[in-house]
């Protein structure tokens, strides 16, 4: 971790916070930690889009005392990304979901020189922040939406430079997480609560890594697996699968994002932003 341009009283205020951390040991998950949240890899991504390393980008944020987390994307072996509900629901996240979707705003060129790796990404009809991660074949782009955690191919066409500095003042929002004494089988299931809030029972951060093990259940105060049960009851409802039209609550169609009505409004999964969208997912 760089201290470079933070004052003694700052540098000191992180080392009280990093001594205070509960920190689990790597060795259960050395061979299991996803490419894309492997340490090396996010510090380069966030050193050369907002001038620091992951874990100050941490320490300058309220993480480690996340009392509840909404599950935006999955990686593989239980891993999975997530933002704390603090700022997931928060008006600076919406302004800026607002202010990269403007329409005048997305008039612009598509992104020129690809040398340079943090660009707006269109994905289904939206825009969000990315991170270019590699240049492939017949003018397409693997980024990474760093605020989602979720990684997509897009047409070139569907990127630009975005120079408002606003944009780029917000840290990442996507954390990565695993989950405790997980299962390939109980993964499976997991994955059905995707843009779903979860309580955090405990976190622990993975030694040697920005990756935070934790136990999650929800606001009734039932574990993940008591929760897995409940969501496949539900799944096997016609009723679910189909929206319960109205203004009830029905399915997201890009996932199972809860939300009510139309447009930004509040839903059981958090904000749905522009068209019911809770990230970067068709």
């Amino acid at each position: 971790m760089s201290t470079c341009g933070f004052s003694e009283e700052e540098i000191r205020s992180r080392s009280e916070k990093l001594k205070s951390m509960d920190v689990v040991s790597n060795e259960l998950y050395l061979d299991l930690i996803p490419e894309d949240m492997k340490a090396d890899r996010l510090n380069k991504i966030y050193y050369q889009i907002f001038g620091m390393e992951t874990m100050d980008i941490y320490l300058t944020r309220n993480i480690f005392n996340s009392k509840t987390i909404m599950i935006s994307d999955f990686s593989t072996n239980g891993f999975f990304w997530g933002q704390t509900q603090e700022e997931a629901n928060s008006a600076e996240f919406r302004d800026l979901f607002d202010m990269i979707n403007d329409k005048e705003e997305n008039d612009h060129k598509p992104l020129a020189d690809l040398k340079v790796k943090w660009c707006i990404a269109e994905y289904c009809g939206e825009w969000f922040r990315a991170y270019i991660d590699k240049v492939l074949e017949n003018k397409k782009l693997q980024v990474f939406f760093f605020d989602y955690g979720t990684t997509a191919v897009v047409d070139h066409s569907s990127t630009r430079l975005e120079t408002n500095d606003r944009v780029w003042e917000l840290p990442p929002f996507a954390i990565p997480f695993v989950l405790k004494d997980i299962t390939l089988t109980k993964f499976s299931k997991f994955k059905k609560l995707q843009y779903s809030f979860l309580n955090v029972i405990s976190m622990r951060m993975i030694e040697d890594s920005f990756i935070f093990e934790v136990e999650l259940m929800d606001a009734k105060r039932l574990n993940f697996l008591t929760i897995l049960l409940v969501v496949i009851i539900g799944m096997l409802s016609s009723s679910m699968v189909s929206a319960w039209g109205g203004d009830g609550w029905g399915w997201n169609r890009r996932g199972p994002n809860w939300g009510r009505g139309h447009g930004r409004n509040w839903g059981w999964g958090g904000w749905n932003r522009g068209r019911g969208c809770g990230g970067p997912r068709c």
